[in-house]
């Protein structure tokens, strides 16, 4: 009940072989942004939180845990968080560093058999593909534009999009885990400095515990702002919506790009679900498509301008 949306895009020579499709697809999703001056001026948001990040990682391993060393539930609790945090670093790099979706040269130019309406960026003078905005911050056009993100310093898109969302994930659980293993130390320690039982260093004790309640209050309202936003983003992915598209979109809409749950996940995380988690591109965990070809349900869409009644 789905057909795929043709692209305006230039017609490929007769006998181009498959592999080659293959390759430009491949160098699209491993393409890194370049650094240009606007990304050296964002890379201010980025060191702002690195710094949170470590504060918090800091706080944790070498004043809650580090000192309870080799105990097996201490190196159980830092085993599973530490799995956590490589993921939240990788996935932050990706998030960075991966190129969101560049619109292929010369793409529009051959209309094929298409009778569609096309879109035209005057800024870029490319032609938009279905999904694909202009971002005046990163000043191109961006493959399936979700918004632009100061904390990261580029755009979310077709191809960063996976690693934004497993960033918030990782982020959340490493936070799960630092809010639940820090509030028994830090009762302890408030009950060992409130009774003065013969602690040997005081005065560094009271500042470890200080640090160590900073982190644990940064970590608490990271974790009550998170919740809401990866609901919100969770929810835009299963329903194959963007930021940008959720605005403008009708109450009670469906996204005529909606081609049911499961296929709206794996066009993010690809296909292969024990890969969902591995913040890397790889044949097997790419997303689906190009970000410039959508499959849309016919049931919902016959063109750009006329849409029918859904169940």
């Amino acid at each position: 009940r789905c057909k795929l949306l043709q692209p305006f895009g230039p017609k490929l020579p007769e006998g181009t072989h498959p592999v080659q499709c293959h390759l430009l697809g491949l160098e699209a999703m491993l393409r890194t942004r370049p650094f240009t001056a606007q990304r050296i001026y964002g890379m201010g948001f980025i060191v702002i939180v690195m710094m949170i990040i470590l504060g918090i990682h800091c706080c944790f391993v070498f004043l809650n845990y580090f000192p309870k060393l080799w105990s097996w539930d201490a190196v159980l609790v830092l085993l599973v968080y530490h799995v956590f945090f490589a993921n939240l670093l990788a996935s932050f790099y990706g998030c960075i560093m991966t190129d969101p979706g560049l619109v292929p040269p010369n793409w529009g130019f051959y209309m094929g058999d298409e009778t569609k309406r096309r879109r035209y960026c005057k800024m870029c003078n490319v032609w938009k593909p279905d999904r694909t905005h202009h971002c005046s911050i990163c000043n191109r056009c961006i493959l399936n534009m979700d918004h632009h993100c100061p904390w990261i310093n580029n755009c979310v898109g077709f191809y960063n999009r996976k690693f934004f969302i497993q960033l918030l994930s990782y982020v959340y659980l490493s936070l799960v885990v630092v809010v639940i293993f820090t509030v028994p130390e830090l009762w302890n320690r408030v009950g060992l400095l409130t009774r003065d039982s013969g602690v040997t260093n005081p005065t560094l004790e009271w500042i470890s515990t200080i640090f160590l309640t900073c982190a644990f209050c940064m970590s608490l309202l990271l974790l009550c702002t998170l919740t809401n936003f990866i609901k919100f983003h969770m929810k835009l992915v299963l329903e194959n919506y963007t930021t940008i598209e959720n605005l403008e979109r009708e109450e009670g809409a469906r996204s005529k790009f909606d081609i049911g749950r499961r296929r709206n996940w794996e066009q993010v995380f690809g296909s292969q679900a024990w890969l969902w988690w591995l913040p890397m591109h790889t044949q097997a965990s790419r997303p689906i498509g190009d970000g410039v070809r959508w499959r849309v349900h016919y049931t919902r869409v016959i063109d750009e301008d006329e849409e029918l009644p859904h169940e």
